[in-house]
């Protein structure tokens, strides 16, 4: 081998290193460490989701919810409500993790053991996935995030093309929303259901999902059961932050539902004259990378 080939060779090498380097720290790994194996889990209260094709995204909404694409997906179960404090507890006591802080709506009153029936939040991403997994590894059934899709076609209840998980129309008194910033979200299950008896799936909190975030996905999402994007054309787009609310693409994930500041649309302002995402079935937001978290952010289950 020449000089010239060798140390073309090594500046491959370097800058292979360099691309697993930026791709690896872009990772929300899922793992936890268990410390106490005789905590028993809350298992959740779930519903039968019957599967079938849909018309996903928002002819009203944003660029990053269009086109208008159709999606079908197997049959699936997700969770009625929001996993609440009371389930994440087992969570934290069986890996030895602290409590998640206090929302500054809250801020001194030990909320999370203070509200067991309210949606966890103050938690990342990542100990979401890691709940689910730690889930799964104690009952043996295959819990995880919801898929967006998943989220998205539960959400309807079973009406074509809702704009709303209870209809097309702009209710208000269907769900916790347009609401002050320093009220927070309230107890799971206050508000009614939709047509797949599934509580909160507009309001409350926002909820994380499985899938990555790209704004330009829907364009070339597959048809059947889609997961999201991969995350590796993610992380060659772009390395560094852009814009003055930042985020480092192939490092965000889908928020979806809005939660109790939520509007009924994009334009609108809520009660404390801001834009914020909306109860829309078709809305979508993305999140920092872990460990990122927020008041209003939480999140619920599916199962295969």
């Amino acid at each position: 081998m020449t000089r010239k080939a060798l140390w073309l060779l090594i500046a491959l090498l370097v800058a292979g290193g360099a691309a697993a380097a930026v791709m690896a720290s872009k990772q929300n790994p899922i793992a936890y460490r268990e410390v106490d194996p005789s905590v028993v889990p809350v298992e959740p209260q779930l519903a039968e989701i019957p599967g079938g094709t849909f018309q996903m995204g928002d002819p009203q909404g944003l660029p990053h919810e269009k086109p208008v694409h159709e999606v079908q997906l197997t049959p699936y179960a997700i969770g009625k409500y929001e996993v609440t404090s009371e389930e994440y507890a087992r969570f934290v006591k069986a890996t030895g993790r602290p409590d998640p802080p206090d929302p500054w709506y809250w801020e001194g009153q030990g909320s999370f053991r203070k509200y067991p029936n309210y949606p966890v939040v103050e938690i990342s991403w990542s100990d979401a996935a890691a709940y689910c997994k730690w889930l799964s590894d104690k009952t043996g059934k295959n819990y995880h995030l919801p898929t967006e899709a998943q989220w998205e076609f539960a959400a309807r209840g079973g009406l074509k093309d809702a704009a709303f998980p209870w209809g097309n129309d702009p209710t208000p008194g269907m769900a916790r929303m347009m609401t002050p910033e320093k009220d927070g979200p309230v107890a799971v299950g206050q508000f009614p259901p939709n047509g797949y008896g599934l509580y909160d799936m507009g309001g409350n909190v926002n909820e994380m999902v499985a899938d990555w975030f790209d704004e330009h996905y829907y364009a070339k999402s597959p048809r059947e059961n889609p997961t999201g994007p991969s995350g590796l054309g993610a992380y060659l787009s772009l390395v560094e932050p852009e814009g003055t609310r930042s985020r480092k693409k192939g490092r965000c994930h889908v928020v979806r539902g809005g939660s109790y500041r939520a509007t009924f649309d994009w334009s609108e302002k809520n009660a404390d004259g801001r834009h914020e995402t909306p109860a829309r079935c078709g809305s979508r937001e993305y999140l920092y990378q872990a460990p990122y978290t927020h008041f209003d952010l939480g999140f619920r289950v599916a199962r295969d």
